[in-house]
């Protein structure tokens, strides 16, 4: 059976464990360039995280995670 976390104990975590999770727990859902910019959308649990990936630098911008709204 899958551990699910909630959406407030996930955001309490470090960003290192955050990336960790949603990297190995998270379900794709679409991706979109901008410039060098790539925004990556998951859903994990029952929220979901967004990651900005800068291609020209090859490092990861930011994560941000939210809740969908009914």
């Amino acid at each position: 059976m899958k551990k699910e976390l909630s959406f407030y104990n996930y955001t309490q975590l470090n960003k290192e464990d955050q990336y960790d999770l949603v990297f190995r727990e998270g379900e794709f859902i679409d991706s979109s360039l901008k410039n060098d910019v790539k925004f990556v959308l998951y859903k994990l649990y029952d929220f979901y995280v967004e990651i900005v990936y800068d291609f020209e630098e090859n490092k990861i911008l930011n994560l941000t995670s939210f809740l969908k709204s009914e």
